[in-house]
């Protein structure tokens, strides 16, 4: 007799109708054989080990259905279906899977008791069809943390383990970290290795801010990329790079948990400025906005002052009227000669004019005497930094009093029209 049974990721499970052989033995039957199709990412060893059925074993309907919700469950299914045929008291099962299409990388951030390798190896002994990657839902997630904790346990560490998905800000998810909660991990050491061509004392000092914090594998990763990198790209080293932090055990100052972390560097080659070109439409002469920038080809590359130079070259738009320009720069790396080009892009925009200029506060006699003070027409292009000035101008013509006068200027931009209105409001100060 052959009966199929679909078993949807649902885990919406068809009631079978037993037939005649179902009867016997009680509804036992001897399990002979086992076979699975479907998968390109597991073995049909795997999933029948992750199954629970063992041949030779007396099974039921129930057993079957158990063993097919079991590995529905972990979600490293998108589909599971079994058929079973009986002849006699001998049953064999065949399964049919359709794999999840989304898996994700496991990252274990504050598990100083055990390497990443141990880890691992720990997970496939323990955890049914665990291959390094889980995926985005099911049971497998928590029995990845369960298996975390009996590891931990085995360690004499009694912790708890929690789970959340990562990724970028705005962006899909990346991984799946797993992280110790609970239990203190302070960082009381930093030791790095590789450093040949700075003062490794620049890279302690710019590290000192790790020192006492709780262990986290990411967020030492990302401080040594984006702070302790500077040193080097400030001295013309763009492609140093900093492997993961590798923690040690300390067991000291009072902490069982206290580790040092050791942080990899590859310094790279030291290189020059070859050239800076522009591009772009520019109000302004290239020329000029050239001695704008302090960097000067044959020398070591300060990226950090490069950068700043050139997100600096904006406000000089700005301040004409060219609201929405910007400036980026963008290098191009040689590694035969260690040299690099920077090609800087601007993007003046549109240009902004002066649109109605209202004066709050005066009578009308003050109020005419401000706007005559007034350099800017409407229709002039719109100036940011000239109202400060003007309010400076018109302060010492303002009637006295006992506290004198307070002023601010209020822009409103219209981005449909391109123009800026302004309002200027004085007001008498408040006594003291």
């Amino acid at each position: 007799m052959r009966i199929a049974c679909l078993l949807p990721f649902l885990f919406i499970v068809n009631l079978l109708t037993a037939g005649p052989a179902m009867t016997q033995s009680g509804g036992q039957f001897k399990l002979t054989g086992v076979t699975v199709v479907g998968s390109a990412r597991y073995k049909e060893s795997e999933i029948v080990r992750a199954s629970g059925l063992k041949l030779g074993e007396l099974v039921t309907v129930d057993t079957l259905k158990e063993a097919a919700t079991r590995l529905g469950s972990a979600g490293v299914f998108a589909d599971v279906n079994y058929r079973y045929h009986t002849r006699g008291e001998a049953l064999t099962v065949e399964f049919t899977v359709q794999d999840a299409g989304h898996f994700l990388p496991c990252t274990f951030e504050n598990f100083v008791w055990m390497s990443r390798d141990e880890l691992l190896a720990g997970l496939r002994s323990r955890v049914p069809l665990f291959d390094d990657q889980v995926p985005a839902s099911g049971a497998q997630l928590e029995r990845v943390s369960s298996a975390l904790e009996e590891m931990l346990r085995d360690r004499g560490v009694q912790a708890k383990v929690a789970f959340s998905p990562t990724g970028a800000a705005g962006g899909p998810v990346e991984a799946i970290q797993y992280r110790v909660t609970g239990l203190p991990i302070p960082v009381l050491r930093i030791d790095f290795t590789g450093v040949h061509k700075v003062d490794p004392a620049l890279l302690q000092a710019v590290a000192r801010p790790l020192i006492g914090k709780e262990y986290d594998a990411s967020y030492i990763a990302a401080f040594s990329n984006a702070g302790i990198g500077l040193v080097y790209r400030q001295r013309g080293y763009l492609q140093a790079r900093f492997g993961r932090p590798v923690p040690q055990l300390l067991k000291e100052d009072g902490s069982p948990n206290s580790v040092a972390i050791t942080i990899p560097v590859s310094e790279g080659e030291l290189f020059t400025l070859k050239e800076i070109t522009w591009s772009g439409q520019s109000a302004i002469p290239y020329e000029e906005l050239a001695r704008k920038i302090r960097q000067r080809p044959g020398t070591p590359v300060d990226a950090l002052q490069l950068e700043q130079d050139v997100l600096a070259l904006p406000m000089l738009f700005h301040a004409n009227g060219y609201l929405d320009a910007d400036a980026r720069m963008k290098p191009a790396l040689d590694d035969s000669t260690h040299t690099v080009a920077y090609q800087i892009q601007i993007n003046q925009g549109d240009l902004y004019r002066l649109g109605k200029l209202e004066i709050a506060g005066l009578d009308d006699g003050h109020m005419r005497s401000v706007e005559k003070m007034c350099r800017l027409d409407h229709g002039d292009p719109y100036e940011p930094g000239y109202w400060n000035s003007l309010i400076q101008q018109a302060l010492p013509s303002l009637p006295r009093n006992a506290s004198g006068w307070k002023a601010s200027a209020k822009p409103t931009v219209h981005k449909d029209t391109r123009t800026v209105d302004v309002l200027l409001t004085f007001a008498p100060r408040a006594s003291r």
